[in-house]
């Protein structure tokens, strides 16, 4: 399945939940809660043990002396630590305007899941939700080994029943709860609902003023049912700087005529594109340039990004091929 270009998260804008909402959206972070925070007690179903169990329990003890049943309840407790953030493929779902925006009166956030791998969740894998009649087979101690680990517990984790279809639903799993940054330019939209309280509206806007993110306002004429724009998007010159944008072509561009070679375009085409970068508000250095060894012929960028507050910085690879389209966007 193709994951999706833009993905949406519906929130809620109640009085006693605004300032929750204001924090997250202010700090730039996602907050991943564990399974048993969610609304549907079917979340995360899964059930251990098998028939081949008791004759394995009487033979066999897991190599640190724990017998299998011990070892179900250790990864029970393992499992149970997982957390979630949850998105759908779609801001047009009537019902979820109504479930999770608060009858309308919430936001829907639009994100770019390419953007948000640069961020706390850049080693997570943004997976769709199966929707199925029937929980999948119990997990015996007979299924369970390293290697195929991930691939038994993922699915059990991404699966829901198929009443919740409609939801059109994909999600980041991460080991742990809590907070997750990102950087201020993944965040492209925020749309609240018609029914917004127009106090709530000014102090979304307020919060993103300096922002490159537009936020826009829900109108409804008949079943139509639209949006359009109360804060324009900030340009990238005029946004509120996280990192230190620096970029020096002396020191960062290595070997410049072998790379006048490899281009179709002009070295300073791929000037403009750096200079472009560091205008992104998280930047904090652009740290290299050269041909990639690691992606064929394609010329890799190497730059470092600040999260908000001085969370963490991340290492993260750009590659372009030799007219400058972007390829890919890779960890150091």
């Amino acid at each position: 399945m193709n994951k999706p270009k833009l993905i949406y998260r519906f929130r809620a804008l109640e009085d006693h939940l605004l300032e929750r909402e204001l924090d997250a959206l202010s700090k730039s972070y996602l907050y991943a809660p564990t399974f048993q925070q969610m609304n549907d007690p079917m979340e995360a179903f899964y059930e251990t043990g098998g028939g081949a169990d008791p004759l394995l329990n009487a033979t066999l003890f897991i190599p640190n002396g724990q017998n299998i049943k011990n070892f179900y309840e250790i990864l029970h407790n393992t499992i149970d630590k997982f957390a979630l953030i949850s998105f759908s493929d779609t801001y047009k779902n009537l019902p979820m305007w109504a479930y999770y925006a608060s009858n309308f009166t919430g936001m829907c956030l639009e994100f770019d899941p390419c953007e948000l791998t640069i961020g706390d969740l850049q080693n997570e894998e943004l997976c769709p939700v199966a929707y199925a009649e029937n929980a999948l087979p119990s997990l015996t101690i007979a299924d369970l080994g390293p290697d195929n680990l991930p691939s038994l517990i993922k699915p059990r984790l991404t699966r829901k029943r198929i009443e919740w279809a409609h939801e059109r639903e994909w999600r980041y799993l991460t080991g742990a709860d809590g907070k997750k940054h990102y950087v201020d330019d993944a965040l492209r939209r925020v749309l609240l609902g018609p029914r917004v309280k127009p106090e709530h509206a000014k102090r979304i806007c307020d919060a993103l003023g300096n922002r490159p993110v537009e936020v826009l306002r829900g109108v409804i004429r008949g079943y139509d049912f639209s949006f359009q724009s109360i804060k324009p998007a900030s340009s990238l010159q005029r946004s509120e700087r996280v990192g230190a944008g620096n970029f020096s072509r002396h020191d960062a561009l290595f070997e410049e005529s072998k790379l006048e070679l490899f281009l179709n375009v002009s070295i300073e085409s791929l000037i403009q594109e750096c200079e472009r970068i560091k205008l992104r508000p998280n930047l904090d250095e652009i740290c290299y340039i050269n041909i990639a060894t690691a992606e064929e012929d394609s010329i890799i960028i190497q730059t470092t990004f600040k999260l908000r507050g001085g969370h963490n910085t991340y290492y993260k690879n750009f590659y372009y091929d030799r007219n400058l389209k972007l390829l890919s966007i890779g960890n150091q």
